[in-house]
């Protein structure tokens, strides 16, 4: 899917099929982190809407984003964020807290077993992250998004999203390399 091309159909052409196309290839993921900040999944999908609804809105302006991606995973944590403190809900500690929640699991039988305690192990070592360490390496790591993507959404340095997810891969790796010792 060209994401560019879509841009310019929803922006000169007006196309509705363009926009839906938009729509339904960001929406799942905007949602999820969209919900990562206000931790209601009714909420999640409203400020979701929202954002989506304002790109149809931009019109021109829509032809000036170079990219896309970055450009909606930004406006839904603003958005988010303007939520949580209209709705009284906001403390530094609730944006901070935020904490990847899926993790692909394994495909035969054999794997499932195994995997259920790698996966409550990586999730619990996850957690314990420093706030920020989490949503870089959920940004990066699970989302696919670039280090300069991430700098821009989280708006840090590159510099630091490549501190924050080192952290969290060393304390990641720290933490299965002790399971392993003690599973022997």
């Amino acid at each position: 899917m060209d994401i560019r091309t879509l841009q310019y159909e929803i922006a000169t052409l007006r196309s509705e099929k363009a926009y839906k196309r938009v729509f339904l290839h960001f929406y799942k993921g905007l949602v999820t982190f969209a919900h990562s900040y206000v931790k209601q999944p009714e909420i999640a999908e409203e400020v979701v809407s929202d954002v989506m609804l304002q790109l149809w809105t931009m019109r021109d302006a829509l032809n000036g984003i170079l990219n896309l991606k970055v450009y909606l995973f930004t406006a839904v944590r603003n958005t988010s964020i303007n939520y949580l403190v209209k709705s009284r809900h906001y403390t530094t500690w609730d944006i901070d807290q935020v904490a990847p929640e899926h993790f692909a699991g394994p495909l035969t039988p054999e794997e499932l077993t195994i995997g259920r305690e790698l996966k409550q192990l990586f999730a619990t070592a996850i957690a314990k992250l420093p706030p920020k360490c989490q949503m870089v390496y959920k940004l990066v790591r699970e989302d696919r998004f670039t280090y300069r993507e991430v700098a821009d959404i989280m708006d840090i340095s590159e510099n630091t999203v490549d501190r924050h997810l080192n952290i969290a891969m060393h304390r990641l790796t720290e933490t299965l390399q002790a399971h392993r010792k003690n599973s022997l």
